[in-house]
C-alpha cells in the first residue's frame, strides 16, 4: 500500500464516513446473542483471511487508489457484508452525524504520518540531481561507505564530549566544591614538595577539562561530502518536508476575500540554511514551497565546507532546471556573525537540519540557534531537527529552553517586542517535561545507556496499526448497559500525570522507503516562530479569516464528557448537535492538505497535546500518552463504554492515532472531575 498515491482530504474523509456508516448502521439495532456471536466468528475469520492473504475483499481490491500514508479507514473490512442503498453525500452526512467524534478526531490524531509519503520522499527529480553529482563524482560504494563510518565515529564522539558537559552543567558545581575542600585539607597535612606534585597534577587536570572546548567540529572533504549526499538524502530530504509541511498547516490560512480561495498564511520565500551541507533541507523547502504562485527567491547557505557548499548548489540548481517555476538565487558564506545594527531580519525560514551534531560543544549550537533566531522576519519560523537520541533531544530541548528564556512568550515587563512562540512538537510555551539530567545524577556510564547517538533503523512495534498485541475479537462489546454509572464512568476516563518519561527523551519516528513496512528512523525536532508582542486578550491574528475560527474541539469534547458524567441531558444533546454540525463542515473542508483546520491559531493549539509514544491497544480500551501544558505527560485510557455513550466514534480514532499526532487535552477542562467547580447545566 506504501507504493501507491495520495487522494485529496475530501475523498479521504468521504471514504472514512463511508466506513463509519456501515459500522454505525449495525450498532443502531439490536442483535440478538446468536447474531452477535456470528457477527464475531465472520469477523475473526475475515481477519485471520485478511492478515495470511487468503481474501481479496472490496478494500483489498479498492487500495490501488489509497496511499498507505493517506488511507484512513477504520472497520470498513469488518462490516463489508453490511451494504446500504445510500448516495455518497447521504452516506457521509449519515455517517458524521452518528459517529461526530471519529471524524473530528481520527485526522489530527493522524496528521504526522499523513504527512509523508515513503515512495515519493524525496520525488524522483531529486534521485536525478543526486545521481548526476554521485556519477560526476566517480567514486565506488564502498569508498563512500567509508568516509560516511568515518563521520559518523567522529559525530558519536562529539556527542560524548557534549554529554559530559551537559553532566558538568548540571552537577559540577557540587562536585567542584567537594574536590577544592578536599585538596585544601591534602594542602595542609601535606609538605612543600608534595605540594609542588600537586600543582602539577591540577594543570593536567585543568588540560583535560578544557579539552572538550579545542574539539574541532566535524570535516566536510570531497568523499564526505558525497557520502553524506547518498546515505543522507533520503532521510534528511522526507523528514524535512514533513516537519515543513505540517509547521505550514499548524500557522494556518485565510479565505481570501476576492478570489475566493484558501490562502495559506506562511508562504517563505526567503531561507537561512545554517549548515546546509549537501542541500537536502533547502531541497526539501524548494520542494514544498517552490510552486508557481509563491517561488522561493533566495536561498542563502552557510558552510565552512567548500565542497558542501558546491554540492548544495549543484543539487538545487539540477532539481530545478526543467521545472516552470525560476530558480532561487543562492549565495553562501563561511559563518554567521551577530547584526550590529536593530534593523529587523531579511528571511522568512531558518533551517538548523542535523547541525548540532556537527558542532563541538554546547554554547556553539546556542550560538548558532540565537543567530539565526535573530535575523528571522516578524512571524519568521526557525525548524531545527537532530537524530532522535538522546544528545539529539537534549541539543533540541536547550535551544527551546533559550529562546523561550531569552524571548518570553507573554511579558509586558520584557524590554524587546520580539516573542518566541513554540509551534511544533510541543503545543505549549511551558517546560518540557522530559528533564532527562537532573541534579545528584552523576554516573560514570556509556553515553548509548539510552540509544546510539546517531541516525539508526528502528523497528518499533507500536507504530503499526495492525499490531500483534491487538486482540481478534477486539469489536465485542464491552457491556451492554445503555447507562453507565458515574463512578464507573470517571474510572474509564481517569487521566493521570505520569512518570514514565521523567529520565526519557523525546523522539518521533518517520518511515522511510524499504522491504519493510516498519522500517523508519528516529528525529527530534523543534519549530518556534517570532512573533510581536501581543496583550493575551487580544484576537489572534493568525485566526482572521479561518471559517474554524469559533470552533474550539477540546472545550466540546470536555462538555460532552461532563454531560455524560454528569447526566445532564440537555448539555448532551446541545454538545451531540454542534459536534454533529461541526463534524459536516469539517468533512466538507477543502482548506488543508493535512486536515488540521480545526488546530489552527495559538488558543486552540495549545489545548491539543502531542502524542509522544505509540497508543497502548488493549482489548475495549486504548492507552493515550500525550503532552500537554503547561508541560506535563499525560495518560488518557478510552473505552468503548465512553465511545458508545458519550462520544461516538472517539474509540475508533483513538485505536487509529499515530505517535506524533494530536489528541484533545481535556485535562483541566473537566468539571465532572472536580465537583467543587460546580456543574453545568
Amino acid at each position: 500500500m506504501a507504493s501507491l498515491r495520495k487522494l485529496p482530504v475530501s475523498s479521504l474523509r468521504r471514504q472514512r464516513c463511508s466506513a463509519t456508516l456501515r459500522a454505525s448502521s449495525v450498532l443502531q439495532r439490536p442483535l440478538s446473542i446468536h447474531e452477535d456471536r456470528c457477527n464475531n466468528h465472520r469477523q475473526s475469520y475475515h481477519r485471520y483471511q485478511q492478515r495470511n492473504g487468503k481474501t481479496s475483499t472490496r478494500s483489498n481490491r479498492n487500495n490501488k487508489y489509497f496511499s498507505s500514508v493517506a488511507s484512513k479507514n477504520s472497520g470498513e473490512d469488518d462490516f463489508d457484508e453490511f451494504d446500504y442503498d445510500f448516495d455518497e453525500d447521504d452516506e457521509e452526512s449519515f455517517a458524521s452525524s452518528h459517529q461526530p467524534w471519529k471524524t473530528l478526531l481520527e485526522t489530527p490524531a493522524r496528521a504526522s504520518w499523513r504527512a509523508s509519503d515513503p515512495q515519493k520522499d524525496p520525488p524522483e527529480y531529486v534521485h536525478n540531481a543526486m545521481y548526476a553529482i554521485l556519477d560526476e563524482g566517480a567514486r565506488t560504494s564502498k569508498q563512500l561507505k567509508r568516509a560516511h563510518r568515518k563521520v559518523l565515529d567522529f559525530q558519536s564522539s562529539l556527542a560524548e564530549v557534549r554529554e559530559k558537559e551537559r553532566r558538568i552543567l548540571v552537577n559540577g558545581k557540587r562536585h567542584y566544591k567537594q574536590q577544592q575542600l578536599q585538596q585544601q585539607r591534602e594542602r595542609e597535612q601535606q609538605s612543600d614538595d608534595d605540594q609542588d606534585n600537586n600543582k602539577r597534577r591540577e594543570t593536567a587536570y585543568y588540560n583535560d577539562s578544557t579539552q572538550s572546548s579545542s574539539v574541532n567540529p566535524v570535516y566536510y572533504g570531497y568523499d564526505e561530502t558525497l557520502a553524506t549526499l547518498k546515505h543522507r538524502l533520503e532521510p534528511n530530504f522526507a523528514i524535512t518536508r514533513r516537519v515543513l509541511s505540517e509547521c505550514q498547516s499548524l500557522l494556518g490560512g485565510k479565505i481570501d476575500e476576492q478570489s475566493g480561495q484558501y490562502v495559506k498564511h506562511w508562504q517563505p520565500t526567503r531561507i537561512l540554511d545554517f549548515g546546509i551541507g549537501c542541500g537536502s533541507a533547502s531541497a526539501a523547502a524548494v520542494d514544498l514551497f517552490g510552486s508557481s504562485d509563491s517561488a522561493i527567491e533566495w536561498i542563502h547557505g552557510i558552510d565552512p565546507s567548500q565542497t558542501m557548499r558546491e554540492c548544495s548548489q549543484k543539487l538545487i540548481e539540477e532539481m530545478t532546471r526543467d521545472t516552470s517555476v525560476p530558480p532561487p538565487r543562492i549565495t553562501f558564506s563561511n559563518s554567521l556573525t551577530p547584526s550590529q545594527d536593530e534593523s529587523e531580519g531579511s528571511f522568512d525560514l531558518a533551517l538548523l537540519v542535523y547541525t548540532a551534531s556537527d558542532l563541538p560543544d554546547i554554547s556553539s549550537c546556542l550560538a548558532a540557534a540565537a543567530m539565526a533566531f535573530e535575523r528571522l522576519k516578524p512571524n519568521g519560523v526557525l525548524v531545527m531537527i537532530e537524530p532522535g537520541t538522546p544528545d539529539g533531544f537534549n541539543s533540541t530541548r536547550a535551544i527551546r529552553n533559550m529562546l523561550l528564556d531569552c524571548c518570553p512568550p507573554h511579558d509586558p515587563e520584557f524590554e524587546w517586542e520580539d516573542r518566541c512562540h513554540i509551534v511544533a512538537p510541543c503545543t505549549h510555551n511551558g517546560s518540557c517535561p522530559m528533564e532527562r539530567h537532573k541534579k545528584n545524577f552523576f554516573k560514570k556510564k556509556p553515553i548509548g545507556k539510552l540509544g546510539h547517538d546517531l541516525p539508526q533503523e528502528l523497528n518499533e512495534s507500536g507504530d503499526s496499526d495492525n499490531e500483534e498485541g491487538e486482540y481478534d475479537n477486539d469489536e465485542e462489546l464491552d457491556d451492554d448497559q445503555d447507562h453507565v454509572d458515574l463512578e464507573e464512568f470517571q474510572d474509564a476516563l481517569k487521566m493521570s500525570e505520569t512518570e514514565a518519561f521523567s529520565s526519557s527523551f523525546c523522539s518521533f519516528v518517520h518511515s522511510m522507503a524499504g522491504d519493510s513496512r516498519r522500517k523508519g528512523e528516529k528525529f527530534s525536532y523543534l519549530v518556534a516562530q517570532k512573533q510581536r508582542f501581543r496583550a493575551l486578550d487580544d484576537n489572534d491574528p493568525m485566526t482572521e479569516g479561518d471559517p474554524f475560527r469559533e470552533d474550539n474541539l477540546t472545550n466540546l469534547l470536555a462538555d460532552a464528557l461532563d454531560a455524560g458524567a454528569l447526566e445532564a441531558d440537555d448539555l448532551a444533546n446541545r454538545t451531540f448537535e454542534s459536534a454533529q454540525n461541526l463534524s459536516e463542515r469539517y468533512a466538507n473542508s477543502l482548506d488543508d492538505d493535512l486536515g488540521l483546520e480545526l488546530l489552527q491559531g495559538e488558543a486552540k493549539r495549545q489545548s491539543m497535546g502531542r502524542i509522544v509514544r505509540a497508543p497502548i491497544k488493549k482489548k475495549g480500551h486504548v492507552y493515550i500518552d500525550y503532552c500537554g501544558g503547561p508541560g506535563r505527560i499525560i495518560r488518557s485510557r478510552v473505552t468503548k463504554a465512553l465511545s458508545n455513550s458519550v462520544a461516538p466514534g472517539i474509540y475508533s480514532a483513538a485505536r487509529k492515532a499515530r505517535w506524533g499526532g494530536l489528541w484533545p487535552d481535556t485535562m483541566d477542562k473537566l468539571v465532572s472531575s472536580d465537583h467543587s467547580k460546580g456543574t453545568k447545566k
